[in-house]
């Protein structure tokens, strides 16, 4: 195994492990400087505003592309247009779980939806590695389900924040076990336009945003009963300050 490859098994390893460590900070609300970062130009007028406090904007889940891939879920097949990349980084979020079904259709997604650079190839032949190894990760949109875009050059490269949970169960890596753990936290998905549609890229370098996350919940902890305490906890800084949700908007239903 590559240091490389290593490295990213160590660190979707380290996810779960610090589970069981004290919570680190969630979203910073602002982006970094970047002059050369385009105005996001999608059309996320909200139509009302949600029980939950957030604009609801006229996106949803599991819309948009012209076709679906190997797993028979994702959609692909985008226009360049800013509208679709915000489409694309809401539809590809589930397509990340791994040993949850055939790692072979798994496999496929992945490669239709990541850019092709080498942080791409070593990113997929971590999970294939992680899913041997039995372990099973469930990435999935929180509920209420509320992304930010962040930026948007149609055709060019995008970054939209969306707000994850993501469930995983206790397997055994090196002898020793990973405890199972739920986390709810922002991920920055970044997009680059390559072969004709929108593709995850890895690489980090088109990133403008760097949200931090605060992991929510630790092995055994109870999960909060209502949407509006976990909420609450994302929308905090670890000293106790409110963050804000300006930009932050809620898919419609």
């Amino acid at each position: 195994m590559t240091s490389r490859r290593s490295l990213i098994i160590a660190t979707i390893v380290i996810i779960a492990i610090v589970l069981v460590a004290v919570a680190s900070y969630f979203i910073s609300s602002t982006t970094k400087d970047n002059t050369s970062a385009a105005t996001p130009t999608t059309a996320t007028e909200p139509t009302r505003i949600s029980d939950n406090g957030f604009p609801v904007s006229p996106f949803r889940a599991n819309e948009g592309g012209t076709k679906t891939a190997a797993d028979g879920q994702t959609r692909i097949g985008y226009t360049a247009s800013c509208d679709d990349a915000v489409r694309a980084a809401i539809n590809y979020v589930p397509a990340e779980s791994y040993g949850t079904g055939p790692w072979e259709q798994r496999e496929a997604t992945l490669k239709k939806i990541i850019a092709s650079n080498e942080d791409g190839a070593e990113y997929i032949d971590a999970l294939r590695s992680m899913a041997k190894n039995g372990a099973t990760s469930t990435k999935t949109h929180f509920d209420p389900p509320i992304f930010k875009v962040v930026r948007c050059e149609a055709g060019k490269a995008a970054s939209v924040a969306v707000a994850q949970r993501i469930k995983t169960n206790a397997f055994k890596l090196d002898g020793r076990t990973v405890p199972a753990a739920v986390e709810i936290r922002a991920t920055e998905q970044l997009l680059v336009w390559e072969n004709d549609d929108w593709k995850l890229d890895l690489s980090g370098e088109n990133g403008t945003y760097r949200p931090e996350t605060q992991l929510l919940y630790t092995q055994g902890k109870k999960e909060p009963s209502s949407a509006s305490e976990i909420l609450g906890d994302l929308f905090t800084d670890s000293d106790g300050n409110p963050l804000s949700r300006d930009g932050w908007m809620e898919l419609a239903q």
